[in-house]
């Protein structure tokens, strides 16, 4: 009996563990999207910077030139670091998923050992009887 309240009780926090890390790889692959937009924004508008400079457009000078050279490095490092991250988030829940399986073959094989043992599950009615005869088994032998 004391077995099965360990079990749910490892049961419990396993399936509050596996929430808390799906929440976060909500939270993750949300941030990471900005990211690639962001990144995305800033490689296209330094781009664009250069672009106006190297062809000589009016308003453009030599300042550009050097903002849009920063703006795609900073864009090009917020694409990889989200990238990698995606990365990270997949390779994670994966493994989640393959450890979940894993559990419930365990937990199948068990079932399946103690239903060829002839355990048999009690109800609550079951085991309230049980501790009745007990109280009772006692004082019989006493006579």
């Amino acid at each position: 009996m004391e077995e099965q309240k360990t079990e749910n009780k490892e049961e419990m926090q396993q399936e509050t563990t596996e929430e808390k890390n799906s929440s976060q790889g909500n939270s993750s692959t949300r941030s990471s999207l900005l990211w690639i937009f962001a990144g995305g924004y800033l490689v296209y508008t330094g781009y664009r910077l250069c672009a106006n400079v190297i062809s000589g457009a009016e308003d453009s000078s030599a300042g550009f030139l050097v903002a849009g050279g920063i703006f795609v490095v900073i864009g090009a490092v917020l694409l990889i670091m989200a990238v990698r991250n995606l990365a990270k988030a997949g390779a994670q829940k994966h493994d989640m998923e393959e450890a979940a399986a894993k559990k419930a073959a365990e937990e199948a094989a068990k079932d399946q050992e103690n239903a060829a043992a002839g355990k048999k599950r009690m109800s609550i009615a079951e085991r309230a009887h049980l501790a009745e005869n007990l109280d009772d088994a006692p004082e019989e032998e006493a006579k």
